[in-house]
């Protein structure tokens, strides 16, 4: 699930901005803004559901599919520091209409891409508009609402979002089993084409702000970023392929990326530089600190879980469900997660953001650990529905009590500054959980097999009866000779012990982002507690 946030820039949340139109809320304004970052949580889950026929139209090993992903995420979490700087430049309706267009075209090309490389250009392209919609759209809801209808306004475009969600999965697991996976990204054309048309004649009339940062380019910022993202992307999806540190090639991209890193975080906080994308300053503040930590973790768990459970029921599964299988089955924590968002506000407004925070990761472990314990090869599929609810449980309140917990607390002035730092990191956490899950994958999956195999070997009295059993059932059902039912009876024990240890694999990957969601409720307390009025 893509990020959001509660908290929105005081320079657009204050009076002293807004435009008139803020005094009168205009439910199509909303529904403009939802329509046009619907199709950004649409695509996004679409694609990771539908990933395994993506693979096999393209002759990709699991590696190669992730990159699919991967490539998204990395251009997206490039495009979030921008588009501070770019909304500022160019005005916030032209930018956020411009992201509109931009997502919905690059939406097109993805359909038509003809090749592997091809696509993953797009998907860059796409990813780099889908910051846009990403950042921006919950601005234009304080824009237009009065305070005191704000959170419910929030809370009414989740909601949309969620549903979003659900039925993107549905419709993209539908449409891929019946047509062809590159029908997913077309409907993304009506929805920026409606959004448009009702941003256009419902969004407020916002000046421009006039500070340097507005008016000037940090270019050697922009620069250094995009090397330090490019590099690090390349190392993160050839890794795998080129044995990691044993090739000089990914050496010396990492010795790139991360000089570059570090480069660019000396430059946003050099004296000299008076157009920053990214006010790194505010690394000091307490709730800024517990925002990266918070939304590194958030992002890892949460994009490489939903990234595991498909691959698994699709892949995996001894009874590999189609998309629209998967897609039903997946719908669960977004249908839940939208049940439950209209009771999140009331909750923090009770108990305060520490503990729904600290609420929602144990939620979220509570559900890693039951995802671990179900996953074998005999276990239904129904059964995945409790811990995708126990899923929501966590996704709902997280989302919102990090943001209003963390950089909601930072001062008016720079809570649009604080809001970037937090998505950027919940965004590189997003693509680095991608990529751990698929590393992990990779190395369980291999260990367990050779220790299945091993025990294969030292069982060979057990090993011969079965194969002997399966042998004789090959010759009944196929009429197969003996040395042909021998070789049958030997796949199918190679193929059942490659689905054991892929299983074990799987059940590992749960077991691990639970262990992250412990760790990650060692940062709660980091957060500045919630000061409530007295009754």
């Amino acid at each position: 699930m893509p990020p959001t946030t509660e908290a929105m820039s005081g320079r657009l949340a204050s009076p002293a901005t807004a435009s008139p139109a803020a005094a009168s809320p205009s439910k199509y304004l909303v529904l403009g803004l939802a329509l046009a970052t619907w199709m950004e949580f649409y695509t996004y889950d679409g694609v990771n559901l539908v990933l395994p026929d993506m693979a096999g139209t393209l002759g990709l090993s699991r590696d190669q599919a992730s990159w699919i992903l991967t490539t998204y995420l990395s251009a997206l979490f490039f495009g979030v520091p921008l588009s501070i700087w770019m909304a500022g430049h160019v005005g916030y309706l032209r930018y956020i209409i411009g992201s509109a267009a931009a997502f919905a075209a690059t939406s097109v090309a993805c359909a038509l891409a003809p090749d592997f490389t091809t696509l993953l250009f797009w998907r860059a392209m796409q990813g780099f508009a889908g910051a846009g919609l990403t950042m921006w759209w919950r601005a234009g809801i304080y824009m237009v609402m009065p305070l005191p209808q704000r959170s419910q306004s929030m809370a009414r475009a989740s909601v949309m979002l969620y549903l979003a969600t659900a039925i993107g999965l549905l419709f993209c697991g539908y449409v891929t089993d019946n047509f062809t996976w590159r029908l997913i990204f077309l409907p993304n054309v009506v929805f920026a084409a409606i959004a448009i048309r009702l941003l256009l004649l419902y969004f407020p009339d916002v000046p421009r702000p006039a500070d340097a940062r507005a008016k000037g380019v940090d270019k050697l910022g922009i620069l250094l970023l995009g090397i330090a993202v490019v590099s690090l992307q390349i190392v993160l999806s050839r890794g795998e392929i080129d044995d990691w540190f044993g090739s000089s090639r990914i050496q010396l991209l990492t010795w790139i990326g991360l000089i570059a890193l570090l480069l660019f975080a000396t430059w946003q906080l050099s004296a000299k530089n008076t157009t920053p994308l990214l006010q790194l300053r505010l690394l000091a503040n307490r709730n800024v600190q517990a925002a990266i930590a918070l939304g590194l973790f958030a992002g890892i768990i949460l994009t490489g879980s939903l990234y595991a459970l498909p691959e698994f029921l699709r892949n995996v599964f001894p009874y590999r469900l189609s998309a629209t299988q998967a897609g039903r089955i997946m719908c669960a924590y977004a249908l839940a997660a939208a049940t439950i968002r209209p009771l999140v506000t009331m909750a923090i407004a009770r108990f305060g953001q520490r503990k729904v925070i600290a609420f929602a990761f144990a939620m979220l472990a509570l559900s890693m650990l039951l995802f671990a314990r179900l996953m074998t090869t005999a276990t239904p599929d129904t059964y995945y529905v409790l811990p995708l609810i126990l899923y929501a449980f966590c996704l709902a309140p997280m989302l919102s009590a990090t943001s209003s917990g963390t950089v909601g607390k930072v001062p008016l002035a720079q809570q649009l500054d604080a809001v970037a730092i937090y998505m950027s990191f919940r965004q590189f956490g997003a693509s680095f959980g991608v990529t751990l899950v698929t590393i992990l994958l990779n190395w369980r999956e291999t260990l367990h097999s050779s220790r299945l195999y091993e025990s294969v070997r030292g069982g060979e009295s057990r090993t011969l009866a079965w194969t002997n059993q399966a042998a004789h059932f090959a010759i009944a059902r196929t009429g197969a000779s003996p040395i042909d039912a021998q070789h049958i009876a030997i796949g199918m024990l190679s193929q059942e012990a490659s689905r054991q240890a892929a299983t074990l694999a799987y059940a590992d990957t749960f077991l691990f982002m639970a262990a992250i969601g412990v760790v990650a409720l060692c940062f709660v307390p980091l957060m500045s507690p919630t000061v409530r009025a007295k009754q």
